[in-house]
């Protein structure tokens, strides 16, 4: 049936999956294609999903239509990739642009244009990076390093003229694991230690300032101090239960928390705000289906996607909560884009339409990456 131009050009473009969409363009006579062309090539580009994934010295970018690249650490031997992560609007010496970051074992952290692949710069640390992470907002990073006073937490912040560092001791202990959390409004890093339930939570606050008086233009001032948050304890009068915190530990958009709690019977989610350096429930969201344990869970909306006992995918709407997949082997962490649940599988990266909840295989890195030898799937990002 014939249909205008434009109609069929935002047909296209509702399309959120690179397969359906070429198909799509693939099926419309050559007439249409010629005419369509330049915006089905400009939206294949924003929908194709991106993975970075980090093997060994090697850090490769899987696109969707079935091309690669790999970054290659030529003078990095036998020195693995530990941390990848993707950055928008990153202030660098060549201007602000979307980043590739990787940071290596032995304490390099490199930085890669994400749509040109072009190398820009790196940072030598020259320690074992430990933990890394970006601010969801702004340009600025902070790291963490192992010596002899502790653990050694270092904020970086990016901007015209340089980088400006600031650094920290605290103490550590390798019986805990730690996390790092910035807050996405507030100049405040949150450090969360856990074993298998969160142990305590410490906020280190930063100011910028800057001094219009000082003789070299790169003088910044930070202002830091590490204060103890309280986790909320209730006990249930009736069972003698406390409940115990669990990681994740997020923090929303809006600025307020978002940990796991195992009960006697369930998993909730539980969202919590401070006040005078202690954390309060505000909602309490109970997991319905029947878990051993939750290992990752995400929002969209007013629908809660959960890992389950390291195997199961569980969609969970007001009441009703539906089976989404099953697995034989260890499911990853999850991720959403583009109206898609993402995760991966043994040696496959998958996805689930939540539309039509449909599973397919975006790729295997095993075969695609093709080092020799046993390799393992290291660190790894959805673009």
């Amino acid at each position: 049936m014939y249909l205008p131009t434009d109609i069929w050009e935002k047909i296209m473009l509702s399309l959120n999956n690179g397969a359906s969409c070429e198909r799509l363009y693939n099926a419309l006579p050559k007439k249409l294609q010629n005419e369509i062309m330049y915006q089905y090539m400009d939206h294949r580009k924003m929908i194709n999903m991106r993975i970075l994934c980090a093997v060994k010295n090697t850090t490769a970018l899987f696109i969707e239509n079935g091309i690669y690249v790999k970054f290659y650490h030529d003078y990095l031997v036998e020195n693995d990739v530990i941390f990848v992560r993707y950055a928008t609007n990153m202030i660098t010496r060549d201007g602000v642009l979307d980043c590739i970051i990787t940071a290596t074992r032995n304490g390099t952290v490199m930085f890669w244009d994400a749509h040109s692949n072009r190398y820009i710069d790196r940072i030598d640390v020259n320690n074992k990076i430990e933990h890394l992470e970006l601010h969801p907002n702004k340009s600025q990073m902070v790291i963490s390093t192992l010596n002899r006073g502790g653990l050694e937490i270092q904020s970086l912040i990016f901007w015209e003229g340089g980088i400006t560092f600031n650094e920290t001791i605290v103490g550590y202990d390798k019986d805990y694991e730690i996390k790092l959390v910035y807050h996405p409004m507030l100049p405040y890093l949150y450090i969360i230690r856990s074993t298998k339930n969160i142990i305590s939570v410490y906020l280190w606050k930063y100011e910028e300032i800057y001094d219009e008086d000082a003789d070299d233009d790169n003088d910044h001032f930070i202002y830091s101090e590490f204060e103890r948050i309280e986790l909320p304890t209730i006990i249930n009068s009736v069972e003698s239960y406390i409940y115990t915190y669990h990681i994740p530990f997020k923090i929303t958009d809006k600025g307020e928390f978002e940990c796991l709690r195992k009960g006697l019977y369930h998993y909730s989610i539980v969202r919590m705000e401070i006040r005078n350096a202690r954390f309060f429930v505000k909602e309490v969201e109970i997991l319905l289906y029947p878990c051993r344990e939750v290992n990752d869970y995400l929002r969209v909306e007013n629908k809660i996607y959960y890992i389950e006992n390291g195997c199961n995918i569980i969609e969970q709407h007001g009441m009703t909560t539906t089976v989404l997949y099953v697995s034989q082997e260890t499911v990853s962490k999850i991720e959403i884009r583009n109206g898609h649940l993402i995760f991966v599988e043994g040696n496959l990266f998958k996805r689930i339409d939540l539309n039509t909840y449909r599973t397919e295989i975006i790729f295997n890195w095993r075969t695609d990456i093709m080092e020799d030898g046993n390799i393992a799937l290291g660190a790894y990002c959805v673009m």
